[in-house]
């Protein structure tokens, strides 16, 4: 599988047969450029602008919310390559005060080609026991590590040791094209020099092989583009 990095928290996941999802879009006010790609799903976490631009793609592809204050399941048939998807979404909020200032977020989960995902969306807590027992192992994670709308590098890294992955996709970072905007504080650096083993892949995509997954965390940071 492809995991390629948009800039932002959006990432394209392509599986071996060709089917795509989008996580978390971003609207036209981020300093991005977003590519053109055609992805059979979208998954949105929060509605947020900078996490909700569904309506970018003129393909007009399947478009996955959580709807109500409950944990979500959602079964799709992508058509075109046979393959049947099956995505959970686990409340969970924006910030540390169960969502008074900032709102809800949905972390996403997903199990393909025997390799679970996560992404965490614009999360502002660690978890609890029980976000931790629902989830079960995780293999790869996306995870905000920007502070100030979200997670700051301190907090990520020990989200990170909640969840022993075995790879971290750091994303939602400052960035010389975002500057000092509202969104973020810390720079990707803020986060990575908290972690043991980093690499920097100098590429925006990467392939995900469950037999070749690494035997200990490892954080794998992506170009945006």
């Amino acid at each position: 599988m492809n995991v390629r990095y948009l800039g932002h928290s959006c990432f394209l996941v392509t599986s071996s047969k060709g089917s795509s999802v989008v996580i978390d879009p971003y609207s036209q006010r981020i300093p991005y450029q977003l590519p053109q790609v055609e992805p059979d799903v979208v998954l949105v976490s929060h509605e947020h602008h900078d996490h909700n631009a569904y309506y970018r793609f003129e393909n007009n592809p399947m478009l996955v919310k959580r709807a109500q204050g409950f944990p979500s399941e959602t079964e799709l048939n992508i058509e075109r390559t046979g393959e049947k998807l099956t995505f959970y979404g686990m409340p969970s909020f924006h910030d540390d005060q169960e969502g008074r200032r900032r709102g809800p977020n949905t972390i996403w989960h997903w199990f393909w080609e025997g390799v679970h995902y996560a992404h965490f969306g614009d999360i502002g807590h660690l978890l609890s026991d029980e976000q931790l027992a629902e989830l079960g192992k995780i293999d790869v994670v996306f995870i905000p590590v920007g502070g100030k709308e979200t997670l700051e590098p301190s907090k990520a890294s020990l989200l990170v040791n909640q969840l022993d992955p075995r790879i971290v996709f750091p994303m939602h970072y400052k960035t010389d094209e975002l500057g000092d905007g509202p969104l973020c504080e810390f720079p990707l650096s803020g986060f990575a020099d908290k972690m043991s083993n980093v690499e920097d892949a100098a590429t925006t995509a990467v392939e995900i092989e469950l037999a070749r997954l690494p035997a200990q965390t490892k954080v794998v940071c992506l170009r945006h583009g």
